[in-house]
């Protein structure tokens, strides 16, 4: 039994280790996700003629960024700063849009890209906020409770994955739930780790996250 539970552990362990590890794509690969289904709330923010310039125009830059990064060249940080300062303006004009969202989100990758987990979790922050009610905004928050992990803010951290753990249709609940745990284990609250990790498992009891989430919950009893 002893030897059962050193494994349990020890795997646990690992899964933590590759967690830690790989905090930084996931929040970069998350902007790419945040893009592909935000393209669901053009139609309904289309409703302006204004509306519709704000996001031409947002989207234009945004191209004009994506196009800049691919190909690298020797002045790019220069130009990004110019595209940067652009998107700034543009988020602040259009708040509560899809451009604001969107040029907040872009802003955000940005950020990730240079490591400025400051501004990124900002960024993120202030696109959850831009369209509140849609599933997007699940997404933003969970890229900015990424970025306050990072920072080593783990109550911050916290606040933001429960946050975007309660949009019902944020296609990656499971694994703020299972954040949610580590943060609890990592704060030293082992009963609400425990909670969160149940909820996971009752919620989404075939989903892989599910398994860690069980193998912290084992590890959680027998301390």
């Amino acid at each position: 039994m002893a030897e059962k539970n050193d494994q349990t552990l020890s795997f646990s362990e690992r899964c933590g280790q590759f967690l830690t590890q790989h905090r930084k794509p996931i929040v970069i690969i998350l902007g790419a996700i945040c893009i592909a289904v935000a393209g669901a709330l053009v139609a309904s923010s289309f409703t302006t003629r204004a509306a519709k310039q704000a996001s031409t125009e947002t989207e234009a830059l945004i191209s004009e960024w994506t196009d800049l990064r691919n190909k690298n060249a020797e002045d790019m940080t220069a130009k990004e700063d110019a595209l940067v300062e652009k998107l700034e303006k543009q988020a602040a004009a259009n708040g509560s849009t899809y451009a604001g969202f969107r040029a907040y989100t872009t802003l955000g990758e940005i950020s990730v890209l240079r490591k400025d987990w400051e501004k990124a979790l900002a960024f993120y922050q202030k696109a959850g906020a831009a369209l509140p009610k849609a599933y997007t905004a699940g997404i933003a928050y969970f890229n900015a409770a990424a970025c306050a992990d990072e920072l080593q803010q783990y109550e911050k951290a916290l606040e933001l994955y429960i946050l975007s753990a309660s949009y019902d249709d944020f296609p990656l609940k499971p694994r703020a739930l299972f954040n949610i745990g580590r943060l609890e284990e990592s704060l030293a609250h082992p009963d609400k780790a425990i909670e969160a990790y149940t909820k996971l498992a009752e919620s989404y009891p075939d989903n892989d996250w599910t398994l860690l989430a069980k193998s912290r919950i084992i590890a959680l009893s027998i301390q």
